[in-house]
Formats: structure tokens, C-alpha cells, sequence
């Protein structure tokens, strides 16, 4: 059944009548959506929810999608425990789990596997999205060989440094700079080559942040920042206009994430795992305006990462819904860290909350069956015991 669209006359499919499964909504949904892009309707309408979201996690430091055995294992064993939306990362640290032209293939896959093709077809055919997760400013760790530190070793004017012109932060990590245009093109590319090449259901990407607010002294950064500005010496870290303007280098590469997806795969999620406990405080020490995303629409949902231990789930999670602004959010659960009874009260608390699913973390300690921890086998036993239908 269509409907006229307000828009310039077009016919767009109704998005409300009722449909025998989630798949068939979430189709109608986007189709609405992707027509508004393509038109340029200034607002692009929120996704409808009609199905709890069950995200699960799959971090590519440990075993999960890099083999064929692997992902046959991953996506039966997500089925089986009701999941029904696989976060698998396809990015590390400048290494591509999939057939790249922009970054190197990983080390620890087959050079001719392509694990995010396989995932694909796996997972669609038991009824499960996929969401392609980079981690999108991570290069690499200052303890890598040569080969494994190619981008650095390339591009050392796009690694983000310190006041002190240190490029090592946090644990020896080397990251590439949010405000150098390059390293902003470089993403787009990572991003659209995802988009045209693989059926995707979404992209999803973390650590679109500064690692605190002594870093992001990029020498082409300061420099456009000066030019921007007029300061003429550097700016204390806690400065007020330099602390904005990094916000704002992140906020525009999210910015040009949608517009890149708008024009290769209209129908293709933008998501982030975001950071916590609020996202005011997201804001002003990691400079990461999640808020300020979801009111704008740039992104299609947030995970806000909740990752407690003793805390009360529906105490933190209940204020963050604050920042919804009319799209889903997915409560992103630490259960890498949670015994059984635990994982299963803040998983009750997420949805006790109002939050429209979660997402946790991740694959390789759930799939462990440690005594200590709770696992797969243990949810679809308790709280995951009902299956639900795809996410829109």
C-alpha cells in the first residue's frame, strides 16, 4: 500500500499499517527514509521501533569472525540465544576485516577470507542485522612492528599528540587526529567502500572522541584553529574556544559520515557507542556531543556505554533517555565483567528503563561459558528467552 508523500508528490510506502514480520517494517521504514534523502527533506523521520534491539558485540581482538568456522559458530550461537542484531567490528587499529583498497587486511585472517561477506550472507540468512563497527581514529599501539603500524609510519603528520607534542596517549596508543582534513577523508573512504560494497544494515563506529582534553594538539589542527581564531599561541587545554573547536572536527566527521552514506546506501544505519555517565560529561572531557548528534539526526541510535559492575543499571540508564530526541537508544551492557545473577538484573533494569534494547559486550566472554561469568547458554535460559524480531 502507498501513500502520497508531502514531498514534491512522491509515493512513499506506508510506514504504519501492520505487517506479518519486523523484516517487512523495518523495508517500509527505510524505504520512507531513503526517499527523504534522496529528495533533501531537511528532516529525516526516526526509526520506528517495533521490536526490542539485541545487539551483541563482536570485537575482532578475539576469536569471532576470522574464519568461516568462526562466524558459522557466531551466527548460530546468536540465533540460538536470541540476539538478533551482530555489532562486528571490521576495524581495529587501521586493519580492515574485509576486502579494503583504503587499509591493510588484518594479520590474523587468511588473506583470501573476506569476514565481512561471510557474516553477511551467514547472518542475513538466519534473520540477524549487521552492523559494520570501526573503531574510527584508532592507528595503532606504539609497541607494533613496522608492518602493523603502516599508517603511522605513512602519515605521522596525522597522528593526534599532546601539549607537549607527545604522540603516545593512554597505554602507548597511537590515534589519528580529529581535526586534520585528511584523516577526516580517510574515514569517509573507509565508511563509503563498507557502504557500496557490502549489504550492510548499518555502519557503527566508536571512539569518535578526543582521549581527554590534553590531546588533539595536531600541529595542522592548531594551526587551523589559530587561522580560525586569531589566537596566536597555543591553547591551554581547558580552553573554553579550543575545546569547542575539537567538539566541533568530531561532530563534522559524524556529519559527513550520514551525508557519505546518504549517497551510496540510503537504507544503511549510522549508529555509535558512546560514552557515559552523561553525555553532558561526554561533552566536556572527551568533547563528544552524542546529545547534540541525536537532536540533530546524524546518527540513527546511540549505545551508551554503561558498563557497571555494582551500580544500579535503571538508576544510570533511566536519565540518559533524556537525550533520545524522538530515535532509539540501546543501552551498550559490560557482561565481559558481570557473573549471571548480575548481567541478568541490569539487563532487566535496561529494559525497566524505557531504552528500546541493548547491546552487550561482547561475543568472546558470553561464547566462554566461564563459571564466573555469565554466558550465552545463560540468557536464552532467563531473560532472552523470548525471541524477538529484527530490529528496524
Amino acid at each position: 500500500m502507498l501513500d502520497k508523500s508531502p514531498i514534491s508528490g512522491y509515493t512513499i510506502p506506508n510506514a504504519v499499517k501492520l505487517y506479518q514480520t519486523d523484516w517487512e517494517v523495518r523495508y517500509e521504514v527505510r524505504q520512507v527514509r531513503s526517499i527523504c534523502l534522496d529528495v533533501g527533506a531537511i528532516c529525516v523521520p526516526p526509526l520506528v521501533h517495533a521490536a526490542e534491539f539485541r545487539g551483541l558485540y563482536v570485537d575482532a581482538f578475539h576469536p569471532g569472525v576470522k574464519s568461516h568456522q568462526e562466524v558459522t559458530e557466531l551466527v548460530s550461537a546468536a540465533k540460538q540465544a536470541n540476539f538478533n542484531a551482530l555489532i562486528v567490528q571490521v576495524r581495529k587499529r587501521a586493519d580492515a576485516y574485509y576486502n579494503s583498497k583504503v587499509e591493510p587486511k588484518a594479520v590474523d585472517i587468511a588473506a583470501d577470507y573476506d569476514p565481512l561477506a561471510d557474516v553477511i550472507q551467514q547472518a542475513h540468512a538466519a534473520g540477524l542485522e549487521v552492523h559494520a563497527w570501526i573503531s574510527v581514529f584508532d592507528a595503532a599501539m606504539e609497541s607494533y612492528p613496522p608492518e602493523r603500524k603502516q599508517i603511522c609510519l605513512a602519515h605521522p603528520e596525522w597522528l593526534t599528540a599532546k601539549k607537549d607534542g607527545s604522540t603516545s596517549l593512554g597505554n602507548g596508543k597511537l590515534i589519528l587526529d580529529p581535526g586534520v582534513p585528511a584523516v577526516q577523508e580517510h574515514i569517509l573512504s573507509l565508511v563509503g567502500e563498507i557502504a557500496t560494497n557490502y549489504e550492510v544494515d548499518g555502519i557503527h563506529f566508536d571512539g569518535a572522541r578526543y582521549l581527554g582534553r590534553n590531546s588533539g594538539y595536531n600541529p595542522t589542527s592548531l594551526a587551523s584553529f589559530k587561522s580560525e581564531t586569531g589566537e596566536s599561541v597555543d591553547p591551554a587545554p581547558n580552553d573554553a574556544r579550543w575545546c569547542q573547536w575539537r567538539r566541533s572536527q568530531v561532530t563534522g566527521l559524524v556529519r559527513k559520515m550520514k551525508a557519505r552514506l546518504a549517497e551510496v546506501r540510503p537504507s544503511c544505519l549510522l549508529s555509535a557507542s558512546v560514552m557515559t555517565p552523561t553525555p553532558a560529561l561526554a561533552s566536556q572531557i572527551c568533547l563528544q556531543d552524542w546529545d547534540g548528534w541525536m537532536r540533530e539526526g546524524i546518527v540513527d541510535f546511540v549505545m551508551p556505554m554503561l558498563y557497571l559492575t555494582s551500580e544500579s543499571m535503571l538508576q544510570k540508564a533511566t536519565p540518559l533517555l533524556a537525550s533520545k530526541h524522538g530515535r532509539p537508544m540501546y543501552i551498550a551492557v559490560g557482561t565481559f565483567q558481570l557473573p549471571k545473577e548480575a548481567a541478568e538484573q541490569q539487563i532487566a533494569d535496561v529494559i525497566a528503563s524505557g531504552a528500546d534494547g541493548m547491546a552487550l559486550f561482547s561475543y568472546h566472554f558470553l561464547a566462554a561459558e566461564n563459571p564466573s561469568l555469565v554466558s550465552l547458554t545463560d540468557l536464552a535460559a532467563s531473560v532472552f528467552a523470548q525471541q524477538e524480531g529484527g530490529p528496524q
